[in-house]
């Protein structure tokens, strides 16, 4: 029996989302910070929770060295947001405040906007299906593959995670997708995966290599 899948035709796929990178300036932030940004940014853009696949990517940073729940940053720590490319201009508001993270200050500076690109290889740094066990992250991973993409794909996921939110601890796993046609590597990273967008879960970005991490036992 042979399988006609969509990914195989040829398709063109336009991206109603966007990314906007932030300039920041600040020191520290808390190491757990998802759901202090997720707070602090709805409370000055109340309409961020209106659209499921607006997205808040992570904030990184570097262990002090005084061995608390603090991170150092630095002014090539940037903010990322996935918005509606409708929203754009919206987003001007965000530019001069003030973020508050349990009384790490961060000041937003401009932003640049930077469309998705069609890579073969994507990754998202944390996904949550609702799976606990990695046996169910896979199941997880390959239905919504299957039964909402259309696609079949090689991917691999990292180790679990746990990610703290106001309803409860998060897990979730790390999961790059490879060998992704150039239409569904955009759809991708238009709809994201799985829940908790504005925590940073199931955010795609394109990425060069599959090295890094684990193979996934599937």
């Amino acid at each position: 029996m042979s399988w006609d899948w969509p990914e195989n035709k040829p398709e063109v796929y336009t991206p109603r989302m966007i990314d906007l990178q932030f300039d920041l300036v600040g020191t520290t932030i808390p190491a757990e910070n998802a759901q202090l940004l997720a707070d602090a940014l709805q409370r000055l853009l109340p309409w961020l929770d209106e659209d499921t696949g607006t997205g808040i990517q992570h904030l990184k940073g570097a262990e002090t060295n005084r061995g608390d729940a603090t991170l150092n940053i630095n002014r090539r720590t940037k903010l990322f947001l996935r918005v509606p490319k409708a929203r754009v201009d919206d987003m001007q508001q965000l530019v001069g405040q003030t973020l508050d993270l349990a009384e790490h200050t961060l000041q937003v500076g401009s932003f640049k906007t930077r469309e998705f690109s069609p890579f073969a290889n994507i990754y998202a740094h944390f996904v949550d299906t609702g799976g606990i066990t990695e046996e169910q992250f896979v199941q997880d991973v390959m239905g919504e593959l299957d039964g909402h993409f259309h696609l079949r794909c090689g991917f691999i996921c990292g180790k679990q995670q746990t990610l703290q939110s106001a309803s409860g601890p998060l897990h979730g796993f790390s999961l790059m997708l490879h060998d992704v046609p150039p239409h569904k590597s955009l759809q991708l990273q238009d709809e994201g995966m799985g829940r908790n967008r504005l925590l940073g879960c199931g955010i795609f970005i394109p990425h060069k290599s599959i090295a890094p991490v684990a193979p996934a036992n599937h």
